[in-house]
């Protein structure tokens, strides 16, 4: 007895849409074996060929370069019709990224390209058939394995699926392949969110083209622009892997500079989980990330030390901020003419309780990285307002500070009104606050920068370019952002430099400076030599440690209260001879002496119990002038000593009219914050001009001793 034949499973039906008879004979052969197929000669015959229902349609092959209508305008047609959801897999024989991401855009699901590779087709195929027809669970179960976005595996699948060709290939060696693209961010910010996913299904298609090229793979797409692949170990199937699919992903789009970087691991130890392999691989690629000619990077065990360190770094960054570890140090800038200090620039150390100090080097690069250095900016920002601000109340007239602008901080759309908000609120003025910025973040993005400096210059800033020259400097930087000040590192003069060059090179950069009216501060000078040829060619101020180190809050405020004191008491006594020139004359002289001197000042006359100014220095009037001068208000400048002290006031001046001496008394004005400051008053006799008595007050801090 005859058995019961079983039936034969139906084979599906591919519709080949190509103008070509020698093509679609082609693909017909391919694919006999597994699928029945139906022919077209052109996009309109296809859409017949689908509305007409006769065969039913499992995929599709489409050509796009086709007569009556191509397979652009069949996707087109399509779109919106019970027909959208076929798989439809694009022929091309072009290589070239413009076609295919028009084609994904208009609902592609994969490319083939010409000439035809039988397996690949065959595989690729099946893939996009198996996708479109899958059920429920399948639909579930594939969600949990692959990217919704790219088809590839997730990162959950992909290394499962490394473990396991690792372990059914003991005797293979392999590496473990990491790539992502630079500042892909600000790409898809500018190509906007539908075009950035094209571009990372284009991104995994090219991954997954190289990856075919090889008897064992596996592959994935970790998050966001980050992929993984993992390929045989060999320096012929790396560079391979490498250069096929940079060259694919770098031709995307020529109108934007899109730079792939590859992190590499040499799987040489199978006990090491997977996922530990990717962290050594993501690693790698940080040796290059921001490097211009560097797109590879390989792990090594240094790495790994470094990784911990940095974590370590990052753990305790926020409660370091907020114990008060962050400390400003102060390295003072030395006007080269007369070798006095003028001014500082504000640098931070952590000095850590147990690990003590932690070098800038170390924690500021992983604060840029992470974004935490706006926080440490501002912190920095705004405890160097306060300080300027208690040194003012304190009698001191500060030179200016300068503090460091990080590249993050200029993307903060908020940058200016963040800094002019913050200098207001310390009611300092903004020529007190220098900024400064490195050459490269000026060379970053020229056009924003150069409209973010000039609006810190509107607002009465100063603004200092740092390290130029130290990187691919344009004289174009200098002609179209208007910084106010040039800092050259000294370092641009180390090397072997027999001929000379670099010091001819940085006497023309300093005298370029002048003819721009830049005045010119060069870091990092350490020795007289340096220092005399600096004078030699003309620089104004340095920085280094041949004049003073870094320094604590305490050692700066010394070395400033001493030269304060000092400079006072040389120009009082400068000015002491020169009583009629000090009150009449319009000697330029007498004028630069009176205005050099820090302290408030005012020269009164003084008859019969009643007190007049005659003449005010400029910080009298920053301090009581509210920005004018005091002398040309409706107001006597007597009116700034509040009347309670009225009576004791007018008994110095008439003990100091009657004995001609010198005597002091603490008294409360108000100033610029309109809230009584309590001061020292000296009082020092100059002379009688008629009947009447010159006296001149100088203004000190409360606690300021009384030397003059």
């Amino acid at each position: 007895m005859r058995g019961r034949e079983m039936p034969r499973e139906k084979k599906q039906t591919i519709l080949i849409v190509d103008d070509q008879m020698i093509n679609r004979e082609i693909l017909k052969n391919i694919l006999s074996a597994e699928y029945n197929t139906v022919e077209a000669v052109n996009g309109l015959e296809a859409i017949k060929i689908l509305e007409d229902g006769k065969e039913k349609i499992t995929g599709i092959l489409l050509d796009v370069m086709m007569p009556v209508m191509d397979g652009y305008g069949f996707m087109n047609e399509i779109r919106n019709t019970p027909y959208a959801d076929l798989p439809v897999i694009v022929l091309t024989g072009s290589t070239g990224a413009e076609s295919e991401n028009r084609a994904l855009n208009m609902g592609a699901w994969d490319f083939i390209s010409k000439p035809y590779h039988p397996a690949i087709l065959q595989s690729r195929l099946k893939n996009a058939i198996a996708r479109s027809q899958m059920g429920a669970f399948d639909r579930i179960k594939h969600a949990a394995e692959f990217d919704a976005l790219t088809g590839l595996h997730n990162r959950t699948k992909f290394f499962s699926e490394t473990k396991e060709m690792l372990d059914e290939h003991p005797d293979t060696e392999f590496v473990m392949i990491r790539l992502d693209v630079d500042h892909f961010s600000l790409l898809n910010s500018f190509w906007g969110e539908k075009n950035g996913n094209t571009f990372l299904r284009y991104m995994g298609n090219s991954i997954e083209k190289a990856c075919e090229n090889f008897p064992l793979y596996a592959y994935g797409r970790i998050t966001a622009d980050i992929f993984c692949a993992c390929i045989p170990n060999g320096k012929e199937e790396t560079d391979h892997f490498v250069e096929e699919t940079r060259e694919q992903i770098m031709s995307y789009n020529s109108d934007y500079f899109v730079k792939p970087t590859y992190g590499i691991y040499v799987i040489n130890d199978r006990s090491v989980s997977v996922e530990n392999m990717y962290d050594c691989a993501s690693m790698a690629a940080k040796t290059c990330k921001g490097k211009y000619n560097s797109y590879i990077g390989y792990y090594d065990k240094k790495m790994h030390e470094a990784s911990f360190r940095e974590q370590e770094i990052i753990n305790e960054m926020q409660s370091a901020l907020d114990s008060g570890q962050f400390v400003p140090y102060f390295q003072p800038k030395y006007n080269l003419q007369t070798n006095e200090p003028y001014g500082a620039e504000a640098l931070v150390r952590w000095i850590h309780p147990e690990k003590g100090m932690i070098s800038p080097g170390e924690f500021i690069p992983i604060f840029e990285r992470n974004g935490f250095i706006g926080k440490l900016d501002y912190f920095m920002w705004d405890t160097v307002c306060g300080l300027l601000r208690k040194w003012t109340d304190s009698g001191i007239n500060p030179a200016p500070v300068s503090v460091n602008i990080s590249r993050a901080d200029m993307y903060n759309p908020n940058i200016v009104k963040i800094l002019t908000d913050l200098v207001k609120s310390h009611g300092i003025p903004m020529s007190l606050l220098n900024l400064e910025l490195t050459e490269s973040a000026y060379m970053d993005n020229p056009d924003i920068m150069k409209g973010i400096v000039h609006d810190l210059q509107k607002q009465g800033f100063t603004v200092m370019m740092d390290d130029f020259g130290s990187g691919y400097s344009s004289l174009n930087t200098l002609k179209d952002i208007p910084v106010n000040i040039l800092k050259i590192d000294m370092n641009f003069l180390k090397g072997d430099d027999a001929s000379g060059r670099s010091e001819r090179i940085l006497s023309s950069m300093i005298r370029m400076a002048g003819w721009l009216d830049l005045p010119v501060i060069v870091e990092g000078v350490e020795t007289e030599h340096q220092c005399e040829f600096l004078r030699n060619i003309g620089c104004g101020y340095v920085q280094g440690y041949y004049f003073s180190r870094p320094l604590p809050l305490e050692k700066y405020e010394k070395l400033i209260c001493d030269k304060h004191q000092e400079k006072t008491e040389e120009q009082i006594s400068a000015l002491s001879g020169t009583l009629n020139e000090l009150i009449w004359s319009p000697d330029p002289q007498s004028e630069f002496l009176l205005n050099q001197i820090e302290q408030p000042l005012v020269v009164y006359e003084y008859s019969g119990g009643e007190y007049n100014p005659l003449r005010v220095n400029d910080s009298y009037n920053r301090t009581f002038g509210y920005g004018y001068n005091i002398l040309n208000s409706c107001e006597n400048t007597g009116s700034a000593v509040p009347d309670v002290n009225a009576a004791e006031i007018e008994k110095a001046f008439e003990e100091i009219s009657e004995e001609h001496k010198t005597c002091s008394f603490l008294c409360g004005l108000k100033g610029q914050t309109e809230k009584d400051t309590k001061v020292r008053i000296v009082l020092n006799y100059l002379g009688n001009m008629g009947n009447s008595k010159v006296i001149l007050a100088i203004i000190l801090s409360e606690n300021a001793e009384q030397r003059i």
